[in-house]
């Protein structure tokens, strides 16, 4: 594994439903050289969950700022938004600095994936959006 596919690997660890089991998985991969494993080794496992909770956090306070449509299902159905935005998070790489690009990526991602938005009909499951590059985003 090289440099670059570590950090990629790492970025999406940071995402993932369980970051510190993402982690250790890494841990024990096989394919880092000495040099990138005594990196990983070196991750505070308590500081890598606080930074994927951070992530998540401010991921979450640009969509509700910058969307009416996800502010109104957060509100409307709690439990529905942050399933569909648990989901959203670890499919989608994070690209967006501003709370409208947030938005636009959350309900591209909803149109793509036809999520169950309250008050629709079900829908097909989701083709993952990619990475650029055609790497799986999630």
């Amino acid at each position: 594994m090289t440099r670059g596919e570590l950090e990629r690997a790492l970025a999406q660890a940071l995402r993932a439903m369980d970051p510190i089991r993402a982690l250790e998985k890494l841990r024990t991969d096989e394919g880092l050289s000495p040099q990138l494993r005594a990196w990983v080794a070196a991750i505070d496992p308590e500081g890598f969950r606080l930074t994927a909770l951070t992530i998540a956090r401010l991921r979450f306070e640009r969509l509700v700022h910058g969307s009416g449509f996800a502010s109104t299902w957060a509100e409307a159905d709690t439990a529905g938004f942050a399933r569909a935005f648990r989901r959203y998070h670890a499919e989608v790489p994070p690209h967006a600095h501003f709370p409208v690009a947030e938005a636009q990526a959350f309900e591209a991602w909803a149109a793509e994936c036809q999520v169950m938005i309250p008050g629709s009909v079900p829908r097909q499951r989701c083709r993952t959006l990619r990475e650029p590059g055609g790497h799986r985003g999630g």
